[in-house]
Parts: C-alpha cells; sequence; structure tokens
C-alpha cells in the first residue's frame, strides 16, 4: 500500500522516459485520490521553488525541481494497481525533510494549481499530510 511520502515511477505516455512522482497526500476517503506531484530535470525556465540536488534522493543525479504546475490528483487504487502490474515501479520513499520541503513547496509555488493547494491545505487540517 502506497502512503505519503512514497515514490512511483511512472512512464511517460509515448515515451521510454519515466518521472518520479511523489505522494504528498494521503488517500481523501471522500474520493480514493491523493496528490501527486513528479520531479524533473531543472531547466533555465523550471520553476525554483524546491530544487533538489543529488544525494538528496537516490533517484536524483543531477540538479532537479519540483513541477508543481503538474502536480495533479490521482486515484490510490489506480496508482497501486499499475505497480502491481509493473507498469509503474516503486523508488525509495523521500526522508522526512524532503518531503516536508516539497509538500512547503506545493503551498509556496506560485505554479501550483489553487484547486491542489486547496486540497492539499484541506489534507494537512485532516492529518492527511
Amino acid at each position: 500500500m502506497l502512503a505519503v511520502g512514497d515514490t512511483v515511477l511512472i512512464p511517460k505516455p509515448g515515451h521510454d522516459k519515466c518521472h518520479l512522482w511523489v505522494l504528498v497526500t494521503a488517500e481523501n476517503p471522500a474520493t480514493g485520490e491523493v496528490i501527486i506531484v513528479n520531479f524533473t530535470t531543472e531547466r533555465p525556465h523550471s520553476d525554483r521553488t524546491v530544487v533538489i540536488n543529488p544525494g538528496e534522493h537516490r533517484f536524483v543525479g543531477r540538479p532537479t525541481v519540483v513541477f508543481y504546475a503538474d502536480a495533479r490528483f490521482a486515484p490510490l487504487a489506480a496508482l497501486e494497481a499499475a505497480v502491481n502490474q509493473g507498469i509503474a515501479r516503486q523508488h525509495d520513499p523521500l526522508e522526512p525533510a524532503l518531503l516536508k520541503r516539497v509538500q512547503d513547496g506545493l503551498l509556496n509555488s506560485p505554479w501550483t494549481p489553487g484547486r491542489i493547494k486547496t486540497a492539499f491545505m484541506a489534507a494537512r487540517q485532516e492529518g492527511r499530510a
């Protein structure tokens, strides 16, 4: 069962490349969804709200950012099914300090969609984040 701070490598549709997605909330019992964000290579135009350097997570081999503009809701059951079927692959969870930076960045980034911020704040109040 996937939990807050767990990471999943999910293939990009139509590509061989995978992105590392992080569960930043536990499942919303009303919707069955979690909020996820992904790590992507830092580029000159990247949102630098949270930069992750090599050594902060085993997946990260070069300066990486959290792509808050692509934050989304995902059905937890679908994520777990993808892992169980080998479509996606579970990776190392985030250390608590890095998870906190990623979660705080979700609220601080100007690029995080408003509905994601609202749902994340509710999840924090409910103890799911």
